[in-house]
């Protein structure tokens, strides 16, 4: 009887340790699968700058819209030049920029989440975008300078080119998010 009590023991002992391990493992990943949903969400803020950025840009006078590249910006004329999923084009690849915005300090935020972003225009090469080297959208982007009422509208539908805005996220336990935007 002492046997088959002792075997029930060291049976009942090892599916404890099995359940222990088993929410151990459960809680490290509801972990990680809520820093990922974080870092996700905080890139938002990455995009929000680099549309912010482009917002400034095209609206101030005398600026030629973005036909060359502005490094310093993290702004690019061209989508051929690098793969803004590649891991090389964020440590140092290319310049990139950082967000910016309430909360974000440096480019970081409340979270200690690093949040960066890069602008490609999604054309072939540099200059005066036209259908035959970007991807164009007819009709004018909402950042566009506006024309006067009374004048007269033009002649031609606005061709505008296509932007790509890759936000990439370092977070805790080096969680890693991308976030894409496309917008003219």
């Amino acid at each position: 009887m002492l046997l088959i009590t002792l075997i029930a023991l060291v049976t009942l002992a090892l599916a404890a340790l099995a359940l222990v391990r088993s929410v151990d493992t459960n809680i490290i990943v509801a972990g990680n699968v809520s820093l990922k949903q974080a870092a996700t969400l905080t890139a938002d803020n990455g995009v929000e700058s680099a549309i912010a950025w482009l917002n400034q840009i095209e609206v101030a006078p005398g600026i030629e819209h973005f036909n060359n590249d502005d490094a310093d910006d993290a702004y690019y004329a061209t989508s051929d030049d690098f793969d803004p999923l590649n891991d090389a084009t964020w440590n140092g690849g290319v310049t990139v920029a950082v967000a910016t915005g309430t909360g974000i300090d440096g480019g970081r935020d409340l979270s200690g989440n690093r949040i960066r972003y890069v602008i490609q225009r999604l054309c072939s090469e540099a200059g005066e975008p036209d259908v035959n080297n970007c991807l164009i959208v007819e009709g004018e982007s909402d950042t566009s300078s506006m024309r006067v009422m009374d004048d007269p509208p033009p002649s031609e539908p606005p061709l505008s080119p296509i932007y790509r805005i890759t936000a990439r996220v370092d977070g805790p336990r080096n969680t890693v998010s991308y976030v894409q935007a496309f917008v003219y």
